[in-house]
């Protein structure tokens, strides 16, 4: 680790002053594949070789450069590794962003890919056993990457035989001290979800485990497990349950799966880090069958652990709306003295701004 972190401040210092310029001037037939509020990443080719590549563009407004020296740092030191996104050795500045260049999956990342149903055994399969190489490359290096999702598994082919796990923007040296962001997600591990805002938690491989955990759920079913980590969470709550023997009711969204996978799942999700096993125990399982024969394609849940399915047919827009006309019919048709009308209307105010997204349906 000692290694890893005096390489990178040899390359901070090195890299502190960024030349500006214009993309255009090395890169044409920019075409935008995906950005969130500060990150853009392009799809490119290269003027000088015209290779294709992907360009990732973070806004220097709300970024300091070195946390984008960082992740650039990080990708480059583990780009060796066959299932991890190769960047190459060059970052640029201009007027508003910091940006480097990475190779391009021409087939996508696997939120595009993973619909209702999961993308069956076999391909389940696949991928993890790819990530899973990749997050052991990465934690015999002292690292943990922090962000395993769909968004972040690239495919290299339609088959799934060749992903690349990327995206290093959120790693971190193992025992970090980091501070917990105002999100709500379902790949975050218990310890995370728990976290006071803006207070912190230290980074641990166990945090990679619990989200390999949850990709296998995902890529199984095309649903997630529960909306949060947390007791509050009625799904999350019964899978706790079941977890600790306070009941013998196993948890609807699980019924799907083998006793050889709830296996290996009890350990993956397991809420304490510190019982919790590492992600090459997912080698032990490879073999085994992880989804129960059904009579039907796709998987089966019963209607009280419905949910938003990654490749859902309405919009979350949609949902919402639905959500907020159901709430203001209920209002409308429930008459109410008009001295009340004022604490009705707070209510109601109240009762919209507590619609949980993930769990609408």
């Amino acid at each position: 680790m000692a290694d890893v972190i005096s390489s990178f401040k040899s390359l901070s210092t090195k890299m502190q002053e960024l030349a500006t310029l214009e993309m255009d001037r090395l890169f044409s037939d920019m075409r935008l594949l995906a950005e969130n509020t500060n990150v853009k990443v392009y799809a490119a080719t290269r003027l000088d070789s015209g290779s294709s590549v992907a360009l990732k563009c973070v806004q220097k407004e709300t970024t300091k450069k070195t946390d984008f020296l960082r992740e650039f740092y990080c990708n480059s030191y583990l780009s060796p590794h066959p299932n991890i996104v190769t960047c190459y050795d060059e970052a640029y500045a201009t007027e508003a962003y910091y940006a480097f260049a990475q190779e391009l999956a021409p087939v996508g990342d696997m939120s595009k890919h993973v619909k209702r149903g999961g993308v069956g055994d076999k391909r389940a399969k696949r991928v993890v056993e790819q990530v899973v190489f990749a997050l052991e490359y990465i934690h015999k290096k002292e690292l943990v990457h922090r962000d395993v999702c769909l968004e972040n598994i690239f495919i290299f082919d339609h088959g799934l035989s060749r992903v690349k796990l990327g995206d290093f923007g959120n790693a971190e040296r193992v025992g970090a001290f980091v501070k917990k962001l105002k999100v709500r997600s379902p790949w975050a591990p218990p310890e995370v979800s728990l976290a006071v805002y803006n207070e912190g938690y230290y980074v641990h491989s166990a945090q990679d485990a619990w989200q390999l955990g949850i990709l296998i759920f995902v890529c199984l079913t095309g649903s997630y497990p529960w909306s949060s980590a947390d007791i509050t969470d009625r799904h999350y709550k019964s899978w706790v349950a079941w977890l600790k023997r306070k009941t013998t009711k196993m948890p609807p969204r699980f019924k799907c799966f083998t006793p050889r996978l709830l296996r290996l799942l009890r350990r993956l999700l397991e809420p304490k880090p510190e019982k919790r096993y590492g992600v090459e125990e997912v080698y032990k399982y490879l073999s085994d069958p992880w989804l129960l024969q059904v009579d039907h394609p796709g998987i089966s849940f019963d209607k009280c652990s419905s949910d938003i399915w990654l490749g859902q047919m309405w919009s979350l827009q949609r949902l919402v709306e639905k959500k907020m006309v159901d709430l203001l019919h209920s209002y409308l048709t429930q008459p109410e003295p008009v001295k009340k009308e004022s604490r009705r209307c707070v209510r109601f105010a109240a009762e919209v701004e507590a619609i949980d997204i993930v769990n609408l349906v």
